[in-house]
């Protein structure tokens, strides 16, 4: 595991945590937005296409 890459470096990380702030806003809504739960369903759907994607083009396991 000597060419594992830090995870602050990996896109599929910090797709990851910007999906889930996405999806925490819409749950809890913020100042005029009302939420809609559609979103979810796409979001579901949106967050786990690019997961495969992205982890087609992963080279390099990651040190956590």
């Amino acid at each position: 595991m000597g060419d594992a890459k830090s995870i602050l470096l990996s896109k599929t990380f910090w797709f990851n945590v910007l999906a889930l702030l996405v999806i925490v806003a819409n749950a809890f809504g913020f100042a005029e937005f009302s939420r809609d739960p559609a979103v979810d369903q796409y979001a579901l759907i949106i967050i786990t296409l690019a997961n495969i994607a992205l982890r087609m083009f992963t080279k390099q396991p990651v040190k956590v």
